[in-house]
């Protein structure tokens, strides 16, 4: 005999395995049917705001791209510069190197003026790039004019950076002679330059 039940599924009296097991999940296709158009429209969603972000990304490629060839004259002018700087600082290190290769001639000079003794003059003074001459005379009341000459020689010879360009300096031929009652010196100063 079939028997049919027709109470509702909660008011019926459920066996001892049944409410152990408790509630428990039936499949039901209408999950699936529910289911699908949300998945779909997360999927639209997506897509349109990756769509949305890559549209965004292109415009502000463009508008770079467009920046990076207004600025394609800046930097070729800043190339050029670059450039002429860079020469003109091998330049300055060339020159720096010229200058300290180079005798400083006018603080010479100002150091021998400034250790001039009384009564000793220059007459002619010459310099190429071995050899340095100086003559001059010397006339002294007191007939000491080898020991004015040494003084003036001692003085140059002590100061460090006077001599410093030197490999040697010394007194050459020294010639007496008298004009107008007085004994006057004749001297001659012989150096050669260390070559730099």
């Amino acid at each position: 005999m079939i028997e049919i039940n027709l109470l509702p599924e909660e008011s019926l009296v459920k066996t001892r395995a049944q409410r152990q097991a408790g509630p428990g999940f039936k499949f039901d296709k209408r999950y699936v049917i529910y289911a699908l158009p949300a998945v779909v429209a997360i999927l639209i969603a997506a897509h349109l705001i990756f769509a949305a972000a890559l549209i965004i990304k292109n415009a502000q490629l463009n508008n770079l791209e467009k920046k990076w060839k207004k600025l394609e004259s800046q930097r070729s002018a800043l190339g050029n510069f670059q450039g002429a700087r860079s020469m003109l600082a091998q330049d300055a290190s060339v020159i720096q190197q010229l200058s300290k290769a180079r005798v400083n001639w006018a603080s010479k000079l100002s150091t021998m003026s400034l250790n001039l003794p009384s009564g000793v003059w220059f007459t002619d003074f010459t310099v190429n790039q071995k050899d340095f001459l100086l003559q001059g005379s010397v006339i002294s009341l007191q007939k000491d004019e080898i020991g004015l000459l040494d003084k003036f020689m001692d003085a140059l010879r002590a100061d460090p950076v006077f001599y410093a360009d030197f490999n040697s300096l010394e007194v050459g031929q020294v010639l007496k002679k008298q004009l107008g009652g007085y004994e006057i010196a004749d001297f001659t100063i012989k150096g050669t330059l260390k070559q730099k």
